[in-house]
């Protein structure tokens, strides 16, 4: 009896996976009013946008030409996208702390205070951007969905540059800003302004519509 249970065991892990199956898919994109979009490169934001779309879907998208007859269409609307300078400012403050160096004869701490001057930058880029977002679907039953998407994305970043004295003087609220950050491309932000809301919407939708056409084929 217990031999016959671990083979079975044996049996179920060694199962090969169902291959997903593939749905070629026409991915567009066009828009007016763009200002920004000098600086994008709409090849690398459809293949974003692409994996996206594929995220914890039962399905494989294959990208196709809409000529080629595929089976999902989703169109990408972008109106007003825009990208607003990139902002810099730089402000200086001066931080004194008090430390404790050591003890008296008594056992008593002794302190000193320490200052130093900090030069603090915090760097700012807004963007914002409408999307109108729409999937067509032909099969068994049919899909039409359209939504549009109003999206504001606001980087901030604030850090040290310069620290001249004693380092001792910052305290943790000033010493957390010491990294850099890695700053947003032009590339990443109207990826950023889709990811809000559009993008996890629309593949939603998709999975939704393929979960079902899974299960009723099993």
């Amino acid at each position: 009896m217990i031999l016959l249970i671990f083979t079975t065991g044996c049996k179920t892990r060694n199962t090969p996976k169902t291959p997903k199956k593939e749905v070629t898919m026409a991915l567009n994109i066009s828009g007016e009013n763009n200002t920004g979009t000098a600086f994008i490169s709409m090849d690398y934001y459809r293949l974003q946008l692409l994996n996206e779309l594929e995220n914890f879907q039962p399905v494989n998208f294959v990208l196709v030409e809409n000529d080629e007859n595929p089976e999902v269409t989703v169109n990408i609307r972008i109106d007003n996208f825009m990208l607003w300078p990139r902002d810099e400012r730089m402000s200086r403050r001066r931080v004194s702390r008090n430390i404790q160096v050591g003890s008296d004869n008594n056992g008593k701490p002794v302190y000193q205070t320490v200052s130093a001057v900090v030069d603090i930058v915090q760097v700012q880029r807004r963007s914002n951007a409408r999307f109108t977002g729409s999937i067509s679907i032909k099969g068994v039953k049919p899909l039409k969905f359209q939504r549009t998407f109003n999206s504001n994305y606001n980087y901030v970043n604030t850090y040290i540059d310069n620290i001249q004295g004693d380092s001792r003087a910052l305290d943790g609220s000033i010493s957390m800003l010491r990294g850099m950050g890695i700053e947003p491309m032009e590339n990443d932000f109207i990826l950023l302004l889709s990811k809000q809301e559009m993008t996890r919407t629309l593949s939603y939708e998709l999975r939704k519509y393929y979960d079902t056409g899974t299960k009723s084929r099993k």
